[in-house]
């Protein structure tokens, strides 16, 4: 749905409401104090009062939109900005498009972020890739005494593993779903965890380069290497140029909209990510199937006080539990 679309369907405050009622109850309303029945609507208003508890409620209770003074014809304006782009918007662009402050569109914008957590229903099979990534700054040349003209053009400074970057891990499956996280020591033990979480161990074929943390793959899974010291980029249908590819998506997002993004915020970034490329082949509406998805989001599970909750934004960077595996 573009965004001709939703101006002309959701233009009022009232016909907002009654979208997501019928998304969130399909006609049979719900107390979400006490998931009693026996309600009913306040005379002309969009409050529901629960006979059995005793409380009152709107259907924006419990959702990413609760609370919110932003009117929900300008929320459904973010969130189709936000499905229909790509390498995602930065939240100036949402100022200006939908005529917001910055502060407002930088908090609706990572509301609709954590509408997009989904990780429970992903299962990965058929030819996988794995690899990481390095989000941070470009590498700089550092004057030494005595240095005073240096060639820069010379300069060779280190990139990726091994430096102050915040490593990220993809699996990508061919065709279809890809999964992120941020992985704060990339030691065997966490890429295999990763690997059971979201990989069907059992029907999968796992590529990866030949980083020594992936070589105990080889255990409970089929795995191929592919050298890419050897200058060996691609053997048959062997290769790591889709997750890769995805690489590529994710860094210029964050070169082209956000110019540079904190470890603090990143997963959610990463989240926006994810969920576009996921969906880009759905061929149903995608803005009614994401706003099923965000009137059962909890805001306070992630955001509270205008920043996300550090104890529950961490949940997003992953890290086993068990100390052996």
């Amino acid at each position: 749905m573009n965004l001709l679309q939703i101006q002309r369907k959701f233009s009022t405050q009232n016909k907002c409401i009654a979208y997501l009622e019928k998304l969130r109850w399909n006609g049979k309303p719900t107390c979400p104090h006490c998931n009693s029945k026996m309600v009913y609507r306040r005379n002309k208003t969009n409050i529901w009062h629960c006979n059995h508890c005793n409380k009152d409620f709107t259907v924006l209770y419990d959702t990413i939109f609760e609370d919110t003074r932003l009117p929900l014809p300008k929320w459904f304006m973010v969130v189709g900005l936000m499905l229909n782009t790509k390498t995602g918007i930065s939240a100036k662009e949402i100022q200006r498009n939908v005529g917001l402050t910055y502060k407002t569109a930088w908090y609706s914008a990572m509301r609709v972020r954590c509408a997009m957590i989904d990780y429970d229903n992903i299962e990965l099979h058929g030819i996988v890739e794995m690899d990481e990534a390095y989000i941070g700054g470009k590498p700089r040349y550092r004057y030494k005494k005595g240095d005073n003209t240096p060639n820069l053009s010379k300069v060779t400074a280190k990139r990726g593993r091994g430096t102050k970057k915040t490593p990220i891990v993809g699996i990508v499956e061919r065709g279809d779903k890809v999964v992120l996280k941020v992985i704060e020591k990339l030691t065997a033990r966490n890429l295999m965890a990763m690997l059971k979480r979201f990989v069907d161990t059992k029907n999968a074929l796992v590529v990866t380069d030949e980083f020594r943390s992936y070589r105990s793959f080889d255990d409970i899974v089929q795995h191929y290497t592919i050298q890419h010291k050897k200058k060996q980029y691609v053997k048959g249908l062997m290769h790591t140029n889709t997750i890769e590819g995805f690489w590529s998506i994710v860094k210029n997002s964050i070169k082209g909209n956000y110019i540079a993004i904190s470890k603090k915020y990143l997963p959610l970034y990463l989240v926006q990510s994810q969920y576009v490329y996921n969906h880009r082949n759905y061929r149903g509406n995608l803005f009614e199937k994401f706003l099923k998805q965000a009137v059962r989001v909890d805001k306070t599970d992630y955001m509270e006080h205008y920043k996300p909750v550090k104890k529950d934004v961490k949940k997003l960077i992953y890290k086993p539990k068990n100390k052996r595996g």
